[in-house]
């Protein structure tokens, strides 16, 4: 049960953009068109500038370039034009989180890395993985954001508990705090009214289901551990989490060579997002 102090946190959170919240009411909708999409972005300067620059990236670009909002829409999706959205909210908690041993950069570079992970492995994926699954990795950890905001709490303490124990981080967490950062980020997700499909993905990305855990979450599980595998955002938890790796992988028809290949994709995106962090001038 996630404690007082931590649901009073969520209720204060400040709202998501506009343009956020408008883009995650269309996500999954069939009827939405690509007109009143283009319509929201393009009413946003900020997002319609980044929008542009992703879909003329090397992850996105095509054979031309494009220069019309509409043009971007139709080659992004809808789910992309929300995480372009997403991220430049995030980058406005960019904290250090001592309690999970991050730095102040080291959770928005694992977010974004795990997000890119996701575009790598749709491509070498046998199965469908759906574009919510990009929203829902990007979005993974946001509950540490919370944690270590409202919840006093000493790192070594877990550490010790996980030694001791012999348990992974994520339950270290819930027997000294009483709850995990993966139901705190999924309350979150609720507040700001994400489809349940990604709520979930959030909720349960250190749960281990036998016999399968859909294609999302399957998703969202490879591309954290694929984050963390590149070094970005490994923290005090590391590598210390429940997972099924060989059985996400067969799952979604990703094979060993395939989960490689996509890691060292991600890599490659991950780098460009380094350099335009970087101050200029």
């Amino acid at each position: 049960m996630i404690p007082d102090q931590i649901l009073d946190g969520i209720r204060q959170l400040d709202p998501l953009p506009m343009t956020a919240r408008r883009l995650s009411s269309m996500v999954g909708n069939s009827k939405s068109n690509i007109k009143e999409i283009a319509q929201i972005v393009e009413y946003d300067s900020a997002v319609a500038a980044n929008v542009l620059r992703v879909a003329n990236s090397a992850a996105y670009a095509g054979r031309y370039p494009v220069e019309q909002i509409r043009e971007a829409v139709v080659r992004l999706g809808t789910a992309n034009l929300l995480n372009i959205a997403l991220e430049g909210y995030l980058k406005l908690f960019r904290t250090a989180a001592p309690l999970y041993d991050l730095t102040e950069d080291d959770f928005y570079l694992h977010s974004a890395a795990a997000a890119s992970m996701i575009r790598a492995l749709t491509a070498e994926s046998q199965c469908f993985i759906p574009p919510t699954a990009s929203i829902a990795a990007l979005l993974h950890d946001i509950g540490k954001l919370i944690m270590v905001r409202y919840m006093k709490a000493d790192l070594s303490a877990l550490l010790s508990i996980c030694k001791q124990k012999g348990i992974s981080f994520v339950e270290a967490e819930r027997e000294a705090l009483g709850c995990d950062h993966a139901e705190v980020g999924a309350a979150m997700a609720r507040k700001w009214d994400f489809p349940q499909e990604i709520v979930f993905a959030i909720e349960q990305h250190h749960q281990v289901f036998h016999g399968g855990n859909g294609a999302i979450l399957d998703a969202v599980m490879l591309a954290n551990y694929a984050a963390k595998s590149l070094g970005v955002g490994l923290g005090a938890e590391g590598l210390n989490m429940p997972m099924d790796f060989q059985g996400s992988c067969e799952r979604l028809g990703v094979s060993i060579e395939g989960f490689e290949r996509a890691c060292a994709q991600a890599a490659t995106w991950l780098e460009e997002q380094k350099k335009e962090m970087k101050p200029t001038g």
